[in-house]
């Protein structure tokens, strides 16, 4: 029984990764056990709901309804809101989005978001998407608190063409600007991601500076505003609400709990 759970649990991370979803072989191949005991195990995950098959492709895709759950329990925990008033205090003194993310496995998910005015020029993204890793200044953030190896095997998780970035992945660059973040303490893009959109953020130390990042906190804007000298006058500011969260991280520790969920 520990051992089917353990490998449902298994499968789900895997589809929930994948846009295409994953045939019987490879879910088979990815937990290590002959094709039967996969099969059997995604015909009960479909049968409760989470898992559905592909009429085109034959492959197994996860379904809304884990999202849904995901996004249920976040809730349910306060998670998203209880740094808010952080998060719009922030917002306002900066005059732009400001997005509180939280890092769980191998991804990092917006959960929360406070919007500063500033004229009629505004961001407004989707709520619970996944950072991309080496291309959002939260992601970079994350990743710096990382070491190399684990870097390494998070960014070549990803799949190709999902929130794609505008600019190709390139590994020695990374690394030179991940040493440069942890020296800095912050992250910056410069429209990698979207034409016209800069961002700063910085890592949130939940469990502590010797652990690695529990989420993070960043602030995005329009490149007409967000120019270089502006992101780093903003840094101050962002690092102090990032230690303001931390100091209230203990009360959702169940976040980093163990290895396999910490980031």
């Amino acid at each position: 029984m520990t051992e089917d759970v353990s490998n449902a649990l298994k499968v789900l991370e895997l589809l929930s990764s994948d846009p295409e979803g994953c045939g019987v072989t490879q879910v088979s191949t990815e937990l290590a056990v002959n094709k039967a005991i996969a099969h059997r195990l995604l015909g009960a995950m479909v049968s409760a709901g989470y898992v559905a098959q592909d009429r085109r492709t034959s492959n197994y895709v996860a379904t809304h309804k884990l999202g849904a759950l995901g996004l249920r329990q976040l809730t349910s925990s306060g998670i998203d809101t209880w740094a808010q008033r952080t998060l719009d205090t922030l917002a306002a003194e900066c005059e732009e989005l400001v997005r509180l993310a939280v890092a769980t496995a191998d991804s990092l998910q917006w959960i929360a978001k406070a919007q500063g005015s500033n004229s009629s020029l505004r961001l407004d993204p989707v709520m619970g998407q996944n950072a991309v890793p080496h291309a959002t200044a939260s992601g970079k953030a994350w990743l710096s608190t990382l070491d190399d190896a684990y870097v390494t095997s998070i960014v070549h998780r990803q799949i190709p063409g999902q929130h794609a970035s505008r600019t190709p992945l390139d590994p020695d660059k990374l690394r030179a600007e991940l040493d440069e973040t942890r020296r800095r303490g912050y992250a910056t893009t410069f429209e990698e991601m979207d034409l016209g959109i800069n961002a700063v953020a910085v890592p949130i130390f939940g469990a502590g500076t010797t652990a690695a990042a529990t989420g993070t906190l960043s602030i995005a804007g329009p490149s007409v505003r967000m120019t270089r000298s502006r992101l780093l006058e903003l840094t101050g500011s962002l690092i102090a609400a990032a230690n303001d969260i931390a100091a209230t991280w203990p009360a959702f520790a169940y976040l980093s709990a163990s290895e396999n969920l910490s980031a």
